[in-house]
């Protein structure tokens, strides 16, 4: 489909958000700055933001190995600069309050939350514990949907002939398969099969990062007005209240019949909190946004890697079929896929989503415990994929090893379950850290275990011809992400 420049209301958009935002930029530029104390890592100014976008890699790296017990600044075109922390600060992240150091506020200068989705979302993120608590606590009694729902959605999406291979553009196979499977545990059948409501989830996690990329360069006072013109907020809320109406009403019928006693009772619904479809819609949207997004690129960056060599099938094929046949296809069973397990973080460790992650924002001035003070309104960092490639932390880091986990975990130094997938601790940032590690991550550590153990039993999988392994994925900023052009080739085993 080709856009008319000239008439799209979305291009003069861009290209007045561009415009403002260079003279916005080149102001704050040429005021004075409380962070002028940091070590500057990389150029300065309009031209080190815009390095940042391909180089951030390298820049950051050189300011770990500069500065790995301090502190430096890198310019970004986000926030002018952010300040990147160290190891050792951890333990100030993990006790700072939100009203001290705040991971929302770090979070929606990204994304401009109230503008994309609602404000409700920004003000009352009241689904997060949900998530949490009640989802990761149900994990066991969902599983047969859960397994079910991916079962059905893989072979509907690749829609394989006997013994065909067949090319497809992996990251929107893999948004498919996990919005499927997420909205299964939602809002249920038949809903989460629909066509529409499937489009526009998996359309959603791209379009809210564009919408906010723009209106976060814009000036604070002009973002009101300029998102009218930028986003489809409004147009992805009466999508979503149109498809969502009945099931919402029909619930609420069964709540108000068998109060407390209903078993199915929905969650979000159930907090009572929010009662109209609106903004139901919304608070249902805001919660797909976050599963999809990460979950997506989380397992597309592990099949990319399977794809490049067939012994990582094999081996895990083999773990996956002994445990199944004793414990079936359960949650159980995916407790006793350890190499899985390890491959997956594995996978994260050596990709990982970013350069720079456990964002913050200052919300006022705040004294880590080395003395260091970040000043109120500051964005703070830390150098994760830096960590996670550092050998005194890891012992050949640069070396994919997918039992790297199950070697961990089995010493007797190291017990307990600190290598498991969805750990956090001061070496495995990928879900964050503290109060606000991701709270849905044992949801996604599970979808993600199934999805690549189903992959390996019933599929081949290699990367299409005209795909070089170097570019499976891409760097914009601090942020790696699977490369959405890449394409995998496809086979039913024993077909």
């Amino acid at each position: 489909m080709q856009i008319d420049v000239v008439s799209s209301p979305f291009s003069f958009a861009s290209v007045g958000a561009g415009i403002a935002f260079v003279v916005v930029y080149l102001y704050r530029t040429c005021t004075a700055t409380k962070l002028d104390r940091f070590p500057t890592v990389g150029p300065s100014g309009l031209f080190g933001a815009i390095r940042f976008l391909t180089h951030s890699l390298e820049i950051v790296q050189e300011g770990y190995e500069k500065h790995k017990a301090g502190v430096f600044k890198v310019a970004d075109l986000t926030h002018r600069w952010t300040v990147v922390l160290n190891r050792s600060h951890l333990d100030d992240i993990g006790r700072a309050l939100d009203t001290e150091l705040s991971f929302g506020d770090a979070a929606n200068e990204n994304i401009q939350v109230q503008y994309t989705l609602s404000p409700a979302i920004l003000h009352d993120m009241y689904h997060n514990p949900i998530l949490r608590s009640q989802l990761t606590r149900n994990l066991g009694a969902v599983y047969p949907d859960i397994r079910n729902e991916l079962v059905v959605a893989f072979e509907e999406t690749l829609d394989l002939k006997a013994d065909e291979w067949k090319s497809v553009t992996a990251i929107e196979v893999i948004r498919n398969v996990v919005c499927r499977i997420s909205n299964r545990t939602f809002v249920g059948l038949p809903l989460c099969r629909d066509p529409e409501w499937v489009d526009l989830n998996t359309q959603l996690t791209v379009s809210v990062v564009k919408e906010g990329a723009l209106l976060m360069w814009l000036p604070k006072f002009i973002r009101p007005l300029a998102a009218k013109w930028i986003t489809r907020r409004t147009e992805r809320v009466n999508r979503a209240a149109r498809q969502l109406e009945s099931i919402i009403k029909d619930r609420q019928r069964h709540m108000k019949e068998y109060g407390k006693e209903w078993s199915d009772k929905p969650w979000c619904m159930d907090e009572g909190r929010e009662n109209s479809v609106d903004q139901l819609a919304v608070r249902m949207m805001a919660i797909n946004f976050a599963a999809i997004q990460t979950t997506s690129n989380g397992f597309a960056q592990a099949l990319y890697i399977l794809a490049m060599d067939p012994k990582y099938a094999e081996m895990l094929r083999e773990e996956v079929e002994t445990t199944v046949k004793e414990h079936g296809w359960t949650k159980e069973a995916l407790t006793h896929m350890r190499k899985t397990d390890s491959f997956l973080k594995e996978v994260q460790r050596f990709e990982g989503p970013a350069v720079l992650g456990v964002p913050r924002k200052a919300s006022q001035d705040m004294k880590l415990s080395d003395g260091t003070v970040i000043p109120k309104g500051t964005f703070v960092s830390l150098p994760t994929y830096a960590i996670h490639h550092d050998h005194d932390v890891y012992e050949h880091p640069d070396v994919f090893d997918p039992l790297r986990f199950v070697r961990l975990e089995d010493t007797k130094q190291n017990p307990g379950s600190r290598f498991q997938l969805v750990a956090v601790s001061r070496d495995s940032l990928t879900f964050g850290f503290g109060k606000s590690a991701c709270p849905g991550r044992f949801f996604a550590g599970v979808v993600m275990k199934s999805m690549l153990a189903h992959v390996v039993v019933e599929y081949d999988v290699k990367l299409d011809e005209g795909t070089s392994p170097s570019q499976k994925n891409i760097r914009f900023g601090a942020h790696l992400v699977p490369n959405p052009a890449t394409r995998i080739v496809f086979r039913k085993r024993g077909a």
